[in-house]
């Protein structure tokens, strides 16, 4: 699988502002995709964060704006890559490198998540951890973003 790099940091060493421009507009491009394609925004974000004692797992759900605001607030550098319609995220700081997948979190899903916080429905006795497991691995809970093909990227 190809991977389609969308953003790289590191491509801008050489020229900062140019890279601080061009990723305000991937910003502006992956929120507002984001805000089209996803039940009021919402998806769930699930990887790694590496720190300075570990790399430990991770994830959320919520507003992607918000998250991925949480998400860069620490960053030194980051890259953001599409492979095979999956969408990635990784970040590197001064503790270490984070890395996390994207999806889009369906109607059914969000239905699930409010029964969960409510500790009702059938998985009000799963860890947060567990749910957003069954979440990542079912696709009637979430989809692929496709953001790759959405801008028009071609696959290898």
């Amino acid at each position: 699988m190809k991977k389609n790099i969308i953003f790289d940091s590191w491509n801008y060493l050489d020229n900062p502002a140019e890279g601080l421009k061009t990723w305000e507009c991937e910003r502006n491009l992956l929120t507002g995709f984001f805000k089209d394609h996803a039940v009021d925004g919402q998806v769930i974000m699930q990887g790694t964060v590496g720190r300075w004692d570990g790399t430990y797992a991770a994830g959320k759900t919520g507003i992607f704006e918000l998250l991925l605001s949480q998400l860069m607030q620490y960053a030194d550098d980051v890259e953001i890559y599409d492979e095979g319609g999956h969408l990635f995220i990784r970040t590197t700081d001064h503790d270490g490198s984070s890395l996390f997948e994207i999806k889009i979190l369906t109607e059914k899903a969000l239905d699930s998540l409010e029964n969960y916080r409510y500790d009702e429905g059938r998985w009000r006795n799963l860890s947060e951890r567990e749910v957003h497991d069954k979440l990542m691995q079912d696709s009637h809970y979430t989809r692929l973003p496709h953001y790759a093909k959405w801008l028009g990227l071609k696959a290898a």
